[in-house]
């Protein structure tokens, strides 16, 4: 018994930590690599503010993969015929 709620709690322990503590640990990392990232590069931060400041500037959205399937015009079904169903045709 003390086994099974020992496990129950490490499992438990896990999802805690995945759910939250990891995924703030990651942010942390992440932005500390970005803050280091544009001190070392200044030219950079002022590109990404330049180019966002922009009018003319249009953010590229990412595409999903998918072809436009709508302009490739109509669908058409074709029954395949077998050797059978010719021989009966011909028959007739």
């Amino acid at each position: 018994m003390r086994l099974i709620v020992t496990l129950i709690l490490i499992y438990f322990l896990f999802r805690l930590l995945t759910a939250y503590v990891f995924p703030w640990i990651a942010r942390w990392y992440l932005r500390q690599y970005r803050e280091k990232f544009f001190r070392d590069n200044p030219g950079a931060a002022r590109a990404s503010e330049k180019r966002k400041s922009d009018p003319g500037y249009q953010h590229r959205r990412k595409t999903t993969g998918r072809p436009d399937t709508d302009k490739l015009g109509e669908y058409i079904d074709y029954e395949e015929i077998t050797d059978d169903e010719t021989d009966k045709q011909n028959n007739n």
